[in-house]
């Protein structure tokens, strides 16, 4: 069994190049696989390892300057999800492709699990905002939540004006581990929304999943950037599937990366499709991977059921 660690922090880093080499070097000594991104203003990271590498890591941070107090989102694979380590610096750990048009130092009001969930609980007006994308929406979201208008992230920039309808509104923005919704807040406060009405969901989907899983508001599954591409919230038999086949439209939530090595679609479908297309995102793609030099690596990843 391998442990994941989900995690960032917002702030300065004043040697920010030199972190980058120092803590490659602590991830290889741990034998840690993941994407660690750091910039001038903070980290964002994913790692996975045994369990016992896994709390070295966390002691190593929990004692560093910079990062200490970072709240860590922790689950399981039952196979290392990472093919390999990469950490890199960056000038943007979540790429907004705007970093001039927002203050990172400048966003919305922190609201933790608890709160949210008491504020369903309680038929509390607000308009609960994903700022995941669109393909990370499809498998699972809040109830009620507004499907985002982009199909990533770093779109955001260019559809503030489709937003401009919630102006006005108790609005609460969420992403799978929080950090989404820190440059998200600073461009909407950029944008004109008011401070008062503005607030992100501390630790995201994660965090809240942790304690409300199986009882909580949150319907389908959580997309993941690492090979299990997606992880079970609702653990029960009554869990809500919020996907649909992209081949017939039945319900499903396992995602699929075309076995054409040369299309790289992700896409949702059933069972029975998956067998009909042979894994293909469409006929065209199961035509292309009769030649056996066209078919992608089996990865477990694919099969994220």
């Amino acid at each position: 069994m391998y442990h994941v660690l989900l995690y960032y922090k917002i702030q300065k880093i004043p040697q920010s190049q030199y972190e980058v080499q120092r803590h490659r070097e602590v991830c290889k000594a741990l034998q840690l696989n993941g994407r660690i991104l750091i910039s001038h203003y903070g980290i964002n990271g994913t790692v996975a390892g045994t369990k016992e590498s896994i709390a070295l890591y966390q002691a190593y941070m929990n004692q560093h300057a910079a990062f200490a107090g970072i709240d860590f989102k922790e689950s399981t694979s039952t196979f290392m999800p990472f093919p390999r380590l990469r950490v890199r610096h960056r000038e943007e750990i979540i790429t907004t492709d705007a970093p001039d048009q927002y203050n990172i130092w400048n966003v919305g009001t922190h609201i933790d699990r608890d709160t949210l969930h008491d504020w369903f609980i309680r038929g509390e007006e607000f308009v609960l905002l994903d700022m995941r994308n669109d393909y990370e929406w499809e498998i699972g979201r809040f109830a009620g939540a507004v499907k985002p208008p982009m199909k990533y992230f770093r779109d955001l920039k260019d559809c503030m004006g489709y937003y401009e309808q919630f102006k006005g509104k108790k609005l609460v923005l969420f992403c799978t581990g929080g950090i989404r919704c820190e440059p998200a807040t600073a461009m909407f406060l950029q944008a004109g929304f008011e401070a008062k009405d503005l607030y992100q969901l501390e630790g995201g989907i994660v965090k809240y999943a942790e304690k409300y899983g199986d009882d909580g508001f949150y319907e389908g599954k959580c997309f993941v950037f690492d090979d299990r591409i997606a992880i079970p919230i609702n653990t029960t038999e009554s869990a809500i599937i919020t996907g649909h086949c992209a081949h017939c439209g039945d319900v499903s939530d396992v995602y699929y990366n075309c076995r054409n090595k040369r299309c790289n679609k992700l896409f949702l479908s059933c069972d029975a499709c998956d067998v009909t297309l042979r894994g293909c995102c469409s006929n065209i793609c199961g035509d292309v991977i009769r030649d056996p030099s066209n078919v992608r690596p089996p990865r477990a990843s694919i099969y994220n059921k």
